[in-house]
């Protein structure tokens, strides 16, 4: 695979950061570290952790010096040190910013509000409904191949009824 890499000259990142490991070795490799800022991040980071592994691999002791403990001391008795940008920064500064980025947001928000109510209490347009009385309903005669009843058929089905409910 290094001989079909280094004929083609080009390499994806992908491969380049499987093979950081051996860079020494592999030129096309080493070449697009140096070509590709991303790839070259990658592996910077990837040295910085070999190294910090191998410092800590040794078997030496490491031990501060003598100005290390003073230093600390000192450093703690000054308490935590402020950067001059959040020094300088006061609670005015902060509700200041906050309503810059807030009052835009709460406009937007009011027109549509707003635009909701307003179109929520216009009057419908044009939506007459028509009542359809008792006598008037549809009665599905085409839904199933039956003609469509007669007054005579209605008149039968009535008497039929009432004279069930009365009993003969």
């Amino acid at each position: 695979m290094s001989n079909e890499l280094s004929e083609l000259g080009k390499i994806t990142c992908r491969q380049a950061r499987k093979r950081l490991a051996d860079l020494d070795g592999d030129s096309v490799v080493k070449r697009h570290v140096e070509s590709c800022s991303r790839c070259g991040f990658e592996y910077r980071l990837f040295r910085l952790q070999r190294a910090a592994l191998d410092l800590a691999a040794t078997p030496e002791l490491i031990a501060p010096d003598e100005y290390f403990f003073k230093a600390l001391r000192a450093r703690i008795a000054r308490g935590p040190e402020l950067s001059p940008s959040r020094a300088e920064e006061s609670w005015a500064a902060a509700l200041l910013l906050t309503a810059r980025q807030l009052v835009p947001a709460m406009a937007v928000l009011l027109l549509v509000i707003l635009s909701a109510t307003l179109l929520w209490n216009q009057p419908r347009a044009s939506t007459t409904q028509v009542a359809i009385r008792p006598r008037e309903r549809v009665m599905f005669s085409d839904m199933y191949d039956y003609p469509a009843p007669t007054q005579d058929d209605v008149l039968e089905t009535l008497v039929a009824v009432e004279e069930k409910q009365n009993g003969k």
